[in-house]
């Protein structure tokens, strides 16, 4: 085998290496702005006197916008009003009648519309040019609180709304809610008893029917107190499962009315168990029942 390591060759056949050469080339411009300071304090300049013109133009605008006659607003729109009194409406709209439409405050107007405990949202809008829009949403009275300071009417979200002078014609037809320990706020939410509870209950009681929402309360001081007063009579039932409670408490009421026995009081309690207080005899002084009536089956 040859060994190619030490052969020499030719020189006609050897090649000569290809050399690249960098030259750089001054195209004049780079150089003239590198070093031209007096191009680089002009387009400062042209800069700040730019700047300045717009911010002074926005101001400009900024002051006819907010000084321009018809920007002035001339009237508010009221939608969603049926229980808040046209005065206070009124007092609302003058905060904006006369003012710039767009240096109006409406989250000042907010607040004040919240603090009336018959609203529970209102929404402001600008209507350009010169116009007012709020958007009322009120509270829907769900049923009267008694309270230890007096009736008031309450919503399906718990906040108080109003007190209700007695014989006002609103108790004839709402079901009552009974906390005894509870005083009312209006505008405030009850947080004393179990009113969801009640609610549920009165939810039951429309469903299965019969009974007459204005001469139902509802006793709601704690869970294990739930009761119905209705035709002079106390039913109670506790907290909870009342779809079946009342099942039951309708097959006593059905079984008391068939004998003839007159009661004002009926307690459901375990394992199919009730107390029924009956209207004692006069001949004997004796109740026709005693408690513990066993319900029949």
């Amino acid at each position: 085998m040859r060994d190619y390591k030490n052969v020499r060759v030719p020189g006609k056949y050897r090649r000569t290496p290809v050399r690249t050469t960098v030259r750089r080339v001054d195209a004049g411009m780079g150089r003239g702005k590198r070093n031209s300071p007096a191009a680089g304090a002009l387009g400062t300049i042209i800069a700040l006197i730019l700047t300045v013109a717009l911010c002074y133009g926005a101001w400009e605008g900024y002051a006819w916008l907010t000084h321009a006659e018809m920007f002035l607003v001339a009237g508010v729109d009221v939608k969603g009003v049926h229980r808040v009194r046209e005065e206070e409406v009124r007092a609302m709209a003058d905060l904006f009648t006369g003012q710039n439409i767009f240096r109006v405050d409406p989250a000042a107007a907010v607040k004040r519309a919240r603090a009336n405990p018959w609203v529970e949202d209102v929404r402001i809008e600008r209507k350009l040019p010169n116009r007012i829009s709020m958007e009322f949403t009120e509270r829907s009275p769900r049923a009267v609180l008694l309270a230890v300071n007096g009736r008031y009417l309450v919503d399906s979200g718990g906040t108080v709304i109003t007190a209700v002078a007695q014989g006002d014609p609103v108790l004839a037809a709402m079901p009552v809610v009974s906390i005894r320990d509870w005083r009312a706020v209006p505008g405030e939410p009850v947080t004393g008893g179990v009113l969801n509870d009640a609610f549920t209950l009165l939810d039951a009681l429309a469903a299965r029917g019969g009974w007459e929402p204005g001469a139902v309360t509802v006793k709601a001081d704690s869970a294990e107190t739930v009761a119905i007063i209705y035709a002079n009579r106390e039913f109670r039932i506790g907290c909870g499962n009342y779809e079946e409670k009342l099942r039951r408490l309708g097959e006593i009421v059905s079984d008391m009315n068939r004998q003839g026995i007159e009661y004002t009081a009926v307690e459901l309690r375990p394992e199919r168990q009730a107390a029924v207080m009956v209207v004692k005899d006069r001949n004997t002084g004796h109740g026709v029942r005693g408690k513990g009536k066993k319900q029949r089956g």
